[in-house]
C-alpha cells in the first residue's frame, strides 16, 4: 500500500502543480474572446519594433497597459513560437504564486500548513483556469501577491526594508499591467489596526516608509513618462486620447460608472466565490465556528482574511464586475483554509463531499461521451449548430469517455491506500498527515486528469473550431482559384465587424476600418476603399470580408460568395465588382492597412 510521507509531499505536490500548469502549452492557438487580442498586440510589437503603446492592427489598443503583452512578445522574440509565448508568462506567474504561498505559510506556521495551503489553492478552479489561459489576470494577481507577501514579511515576520520597497515596485508594475495592481495597499488597513494594538514588530514604521509610494510612481513612470512626453510635449493627439482613456476611462470611470459587465452587488458573494473558490470556501465553511478563534490567535492570518474581505468589497461596490477581478485574493483565503486543515483535520463530511463531487463529475463526463456516440439525433443537432462533422464529434466523444473513466479511476487510489477503519479526525493527531494522504493523492490525480487531457487532446481537437483558420484558408483558396492569373501580392482584402483573431490568423494581409468605428461609417469607408481600386492598376483586385448578418450596403450581395462559418457567423467575400458606383454612407472613417506580414505566395501554393 502506497503512503505519502510528509517530507516528500511538498516535492510531489509541486511536481504535480508544475505538470498541471505547463502541460498543454504549445498545443493550441489563441482562443476568443481575449487571447487573440493580447497575442495580436504582442506579435505587432515584435514585427514593428514599437513596444511603448499597444497596437491592434495598426490602431491603438486603448483598454489595457502593455506589461502583459510585453511578456508575451518577449517570449515570442526568444522562442519564435506564439503557441508557447502566449501561455508561458501566466504559467510562470502562477507557479511563482504557488511558491510564495508555500513560503509565506511556512514562515507564519509550519511545513504542514504550507503544504495544505498550496494544496487548497491548486484545487481552486479559478486559479487553474487563469494559469492555463492567456489573460492578464494571472500575471497581475502574481504581482499583487508578491506585494502582499512582502508586506506580511516586513510587518509580521521580520523587518525587511528590501521587501518593503519591493512591494511598492511590484504595485507599480501591477498598475501598468492592469490598473488594480495597487490592491496590496488595502492590506495596510488591518496592518494599521494591529499597529494600533501593538501587535506588529517594533520599528515596522519608520520615516523611510514614506518613500514606498515614490518607488511605485517611479516604476509607473518608466512607461508613463515617455507617453506623457510624446502626448503633451510633442502634442501627439492620438497619444493624448490614449492617455485620457487609459488613465481615466479605463480606471476611475470604469469603476465608478461601468458601462458593461453589469452585475448585482452580491455577484461575487453568491455566484463567483462559491463556485470558483470551491475548495477554499468549503474548508472555511466547514470550520466557520472555529474561524474567529483561529484568526484572533494569529494576527497575520487575520490581516490576510480582512484583506480578502476588503478586496471582495472593493469590487462589489462597482456595478461592473467580472469573476476574475477577485483572483488576487484567492491565495490569501487558501492560506486561511490551509491553516484550518492543519489545525483541525479534514471533517468527514468534507472528505465525503470531495469524493462524491469528483466521482459524480467524472461519471457525468463519461456518460456524456457515451450519449454523444450513440445518440444520433443529438449528434446531428450539435453538428448542425457548431458546423462540425460526425468524425470530429465522435473523436470528442471518445475523449470525454476516456476523461471520465480516468477521473473515476483516481478513486481506486483512495480505496487501495485507505487505512482500515479510517476516520477523518476533527482534531489534529500525529498520524493525520499520513491518514489524509489517500484523499489528497486522489484529489491531486483527479485534477491532473481533468487538466491535462482537456489542455492537450481536447484542445487540439477543438482548435480548428475556436479559430477562424479554416474560413481564412478557404478565402485564400477561393481567390486564387477564381483569379489564377493574378499574383496574390496584387490582391487586397478588407474586413468589417472584425475580431482580432481574423487579423492574427489570416494567411494574407487584411485592411480594417477601425475597431470602434460606427457601423454606417465603417460600411461607407469600406465601400470607398473597395471601389478605389477601380482607378488604380488594372491588375489589382480588392475584396471585403463581411458577416452575412452585417448586411453590407452599397453592394450587390448576389455577387458575393459564402466562405463558410466561423464563430457562429457566416462570412461573405464581396468582390469590388459587386460594389455600386455610388454610396450615400459616410466614408470618413479610418483605414488601417495590413501590419502583420504573412507569406502570401507560399500560402497560395498550398492551395
Amino acid at each position: 500500500m502506497l503512503k505519502l510521507r510528509e517530507d516528500n509531499a511538498v516535492l510531489w505536490l509541486f511536481l504535480a502543480a508544475v505538470t498541471i500548469i505547463l502541460t498543454g502549452i504549445g498545443f493550441r492557438d489563441a482562443w476568443p474572446p481575449d487571447e487573440p487580442r493580447f497575442v495580436l498586440v504582442a506579435k505587432e510589437m515584435v514585427q514593428t519594433g514599437q513596444w511603448l503603446i499597444p497596437m491592434r492592427g495598426g490602431e491603438i489598443y486603448p483598454d489595457k497597459p502593455p506589461v502583459f503583452m510585453w511578456a508575451i512578445a518577449l517570449v515570442y522574440l526568444i522562442t519564435g513560437n506564439m503557441k508557447i509565448a502566449m501561455l508561458l508568462p501566466n504559467a510562470i506567474a502562477s507557479i511563482v504564486t504557488l511558491v510564495l504561498t508555500y513560503r509565506l505559510s511556512r514562515s507564519l506556521s509550519d511545513e504542514k500548513t504550507a503544504l495544505l495551503s498550496v494544496f487548497v489553492l491548486l484545487l481552486c478552479p479559478q486559479f487553474l483556469i487563469q494559469a492555463k489561459f492567456a489573460q492578464i489576470d494571472a500575471m497581475v494577481a502574481c504581482f499583487i501577491w508578491i506585494g502582499v507577501y512582502g508586506f506580511v514579511r516586513h510587518f509580521f515576520i521580520q523587518h525587511n526594508w528590501r521587501w518593503y520597497f519591493t512591494v511598492w515596485a511590484f504595485m507599480g508594475l501591477g498598475i501598468i499591467t492592469k490598473g488594480v495592481g495597487f490592491l496590496p495597499i488595502l492590506l495596510l488597513i488591518p496592518i494599521a489596526y494591529f499597529s494600533w494594538r501593538r501587535q506588529l514588530l517594533k520599528g515596522s514604521w519608520k520615516k523611510r516608509s514614506a518613500f514606498g509610494p515614490l518607488v511605485m510612481l517611479l516604476v509607473i513612470f518608466t512607461w508613463l513618462g515617455p507617453l506623457l512626453y510624446q502626448g503633451f510635449i510633442q502634442n501627439a493627439p492620438d497619444i493624448q486620447k490614449y492617455l485620457s482613456n487609459i488613465l481615466f476611462k479605463q480606471t476611475a470611470q470604469r469603476y465608478a460608472n461601468a458601462w458593461h459587465h453589469i452585475e448585482p452587488w452580491y455577484y461575487y458573494l453568491l455566484e463567483v466565490i462559491p463556485a470558483f473558490w470551491l475548495s477554499a470556501v468549503l474548508v472555511v465553511a466547514f470550520n466557520a465556528k472555529r474561524l474567529k478563534d483561529v484568526l484572533t490567535e494569529r494576527p497575520p492570518y487575520m490581516a490576510l482574511f480582512i484583506w480578502v474581505v476588503l478586496v471582495a468589497t472593493f469590487f462589489s461596490i462597482s456595478s461592473g464586475k467580472r469573476g476574475v477581478y477577485v483572483l488576487p485574493a484567492l491565495p490569501a483565503i487558501s492560506m486561511v483554509a490551509g491553516l484550518l486543515l492543519a489545525r483541525f483535520g479534514v471533517p468527514k463530511i468534507l472528505a465525503i463531499t470531495a469524493r462524491l463531487f469528483t466521482f459524480s463529475l467524472s461519471l457525468i463526463i463519461s456518460v456524456a461521451g457515451v450519449v454523444l456516440i450513440f445518440n444520433e439525433s443529438l449528434a446531428n443537432k450539435l453538428i448542425t449548430r457548431y458546423h462540425s462533422d460526425a468524425e470530429t464529434l465522435t473523436q470528442l466523444a471518445v475523449i470525454l469517455v476516456i476523461l471520465g473513466i480516468l477521473g473515476l479511476a483516481t478513486h481506486i487510489i483512495y480505496v487501495v491506500n485507505k487505512p482500515q477503519n479510517e476516520a477523518h479526525p476533527t482534531v489534529p493527531t500525529q498520524s493525520m498527515a499520513v491518514k489524509a494522504s489517500p484523499l489528497g493523492m486522489q484529489l491531486v490525480l483527479w485534477i491532473m486528469v481533468m487538466s491535462i487531457i482537456p489542455s492537450t487532446l481536447l484542445s487540439q481537437q477543438l482548435n480548428s473550431f475556436r479559430t477562424p483558420t479554416q474560413l481564412l484558408d478557404k478565402t485564400a483558396s477561393a481567390i486564387s482559384q477564381t483569379y489564377p492569373l493574378l499574383d496574390f501580392s496584387n490582391i487586397e482584402i478588407g474586413i468589417v465587424d472584425f475580431k482580432e483573431q481574423y487579423l492574427l490568423y489570416a494567411p494574407f494581409g487584411i485592411t480594417h476600418f477601425g475597431y470602434h468605428t460606427a457601423k454606417a461609417t465603417e460600411n461607407g469607408t469600406a465601400w470607398a476603399w473597395l471601389t478605389a481600386a477601380r482607378t488604380g492598376a488594372a491588375s489589382t483586385m480588392r475584396f471585403i470580408l463581411a458577416p452575412k448578418d452585417y448586411e453590407f450596403q452599397c453592394a450587390n450581395l448576389s455577387k458575393a460568395a459564402s466562405m463558410g462559418v466561423a464563430h457562429r457567423d457566416e462570412w461573405l467575400l464581396i468582390p469590388e465588382t459587386a460594389a455600386f458606383s455610388t454610396c450615400e454612407l459616410s466614408s470618413t472613417g479610418p483605414i488601417y492597412p495590413p501590419v502583420l506580414t504573412p507569406s502570401h505566395s507560399e500560402h497560395i501554393k498550398t492551395h
